[in-house]
């Protein structure tokens, strides 16, 4: 039989209810004792007042120098005791006799409880004993006599019976136990508050399941080849996965640790304050170029922190180059097979006409020129997928009647860290699609493309130069805009896929368009300041 355990709802109800339930019981008999102990002081020392007064008084003084001092003391205090509301004044001489007393039988007898020793020796004070009426707190004072020598002569008890005080406590417990119990409802309401508010403030998962939770989150972060790396809203690095630690030189002590003191250059806190996710930026750091996205996190509608994925870019890279390499050779080969076939048949029928001279002056021709073009792209061009890329093109612009041309001091040696083969192949790519595009109707004259690449000691430079009939002046500030296009069917992105490479590498761009032409020149640094993720 499986055995039930109780909820995280059940265990909050019951800790706080017990929490309740034991500080109050704690704060009532604390408070009851301590009530108690005041009522008893304030009796006592009302108690001592009255005898203090009586022992002053004059009458009570001469009392003891009459021949009958019970008979001359019996009126006077009888008085006193109705209007001091205290139940018993008992005068006594030195040898403990009493000379009044409620009770008129006992007046003659010795004073009962014990507690008149002190006051025999002229101190004053309470305290509460057992007499012959039962328990009572009284106060004692010595009296003197109204004599030249003031030698004591007596003492005077002022009593109240504990019975009185017994019925007020009572009525003081049940006050603090209905108090109490009233403090234990709240409490328990409060407990059952606080158990829904925390449920829901962890998405009704129970302890177990949030242990699971961590479990699996933890082997997620740690199996991501991806770098993870969370800030909180003290900017202070909350979460950090082993890849992170690894690409970025943190140790294992960094959690807690202000972002900006181990990667001073980070952007996260502007992130943060910003609110704005940054997506797919490249930076370089050390050797390294990472491909970074970073995000603030929201909790109920307020920014509490950001967070940064990231992943080493030369991991990627070689993907990319494979995958460009492959869809420029596969581009390439169509648009030469399409070139070869054409001329293939033309040197056919003039075979099959009899021209062989022709025939062999063609297949010769086509030789030397495709020989030509390709000692020049590949000796000049060091990189094979843009290499790929321009032959690819050129066959493009033969079948469309355009005559692209490289311009024979054209050298490529290595690209820029922040512009590798993807993107060089992606900016290439679209200008030359666009400009062949551009000058495919226009006269035969005008229909000529330039392209040229020259790698300078600090930067590359990129130039496409069309003859087409430029770019009207109405939409030249929107052309790098995503979405933005003149043609039909077209999604425009090129242009902006254009900006958004040559802006992540720290590049600039260079138009220059007119009824003669447009013209593209694109500037890549080899190095720059590289930020942190």
């Amino acid at each position: 039989m499986r055995r039930r355990t109780l909820t995280l709802r059940a265990w909050v109800i019951i800790v706080v209810t017990a929490v309740v339930i034991s500080s109050q019981a704690l704060v009532a008999a604390l408070t009851a004792r301590v009530m108690e102990r005041n009522m008893r002081k304030e009796i006592g020392e009302n108690a001592l007042n009255v005898a203090r007064l009586v022992a002053s008084l004059p009458e009570v003084r001469m009392g003891f120098q009459a021949s009958e001092p019970a008979a001359a003391l019996a009126p006077l205090v009888e008085h006193i005791q109705e209007r001091t509301n205290v139940d018993f004044v008992v005068i006594m001489d030195m040898n403990s006799i009493r000379y009044t007393h409620p009770n008129k039988d006992l007046i003659g007898l010795p004073f009962t409880g014990g507690d008149e020793g002190r006051a025999l020796q002229g101190e004053e004070y309470y305290s509460s004993a057992v007499g012959i009426s039962g328990p009572s707190i009284r106060g004692f004072a010595p009296i003197y006599a109204y004599t030249a020598d003031g030698r004591q002569v007596g003492v005077v008890a002022v009593g109240i019976f504990q019975s009185g005080l017994q019925q007020a406590l009572g009525e003081l417990y049940s006050g603090v136990l209905g108090s109490a119990f009233w403090g234990v409802l709240v409490g328990i309401l409060g407990a059952v508050l606080l158990a829904s508010s925390i449920k829901r403030a962890i998405l009704n998962l129970e302890p177990s399941e949030i242990a699971r939770l961590q479990q699996e989150q933890q082997a997620m972060l740690y199996s991501l080849r991806e770098g993870i790396i969370a800030i909180n809203g003290e900017e202070r690095i909350s979460l950090v996965n082993e890849t992170a630690r690894r690409i970025m030189g943190l140790k294992e002590d960094c959690l807690g640790q202000p972002i900006a003191e181990l990667i001073p250059s980070t952007r996260l806190p502007e992130v943060m304050k910003s609110g704005r996710p940054e997506y797919d930026q490249e930076q370089l750091v050390g050797d390294r170029v990472i491909l970074t996205n970073r995000v603030p996190i929201v909790v109920a509608g307020k920014v509490v922190g950001a967070l940064a994925t990231f992943r080493d870019r030369t991991e990627i890279q070689g993907l990319m180059e494979e995958l460009t390499g492959v869809k420029q050779l596969v581009r390439a080969l169509r648009a030469q097979s399409h070139e070869f076939s054409n001329k293939l048949h033309t040197i056919l029928g003039l075979i099959q006409l009899g021209e062989y001279k022709e025939a062999a002056s063609l297949i010769n021709d086509t030789s030397d020129k495709q020989q030509r073009l390709v000692n020049l792209v590949v000796r000049r061009l060091k990189n094979p997928a843009v290499a790929g890329l321009l032959l690819g093109k050129i066959a493009e612009a033969r079948e469309r009647q355009v005559q692209l041309m490289i311009r024979p001091d054209s050298h490529l040696e290595e690209l820029p860290p922040l512009f590798g083969t993807y993107q060089v192949v992606s900016v290439l790519g679209n200008l030359l699609q666009n400009a062949i595009e551009v000058v495919e109707n226009q006269p035969a004259v005008r229909r000529k493309v330039a392209v040229a690449i020259y790698s300078r000691s600090e930067r590359l430079e990129l130039f496409v130069h069309d003859r087409g009939p430029g770019i009207p002046a109405a939409v030249r500030s929107e052309i790098f805009a995503p979405n933005f296009t003149t043609k039909e069917g077209a999604r425009g992105l090129g242009l902006y896929l254009v900006w958004g490479n040559v802006q992540a590498a720290g590049g600039r761009i260079q138009l220059r368009t007119s009824d003669a032409g447009t013209s593209f020149r694109i500037v890549i640094p080899y190095r720059m300041e590289g930020e942190a993720t």
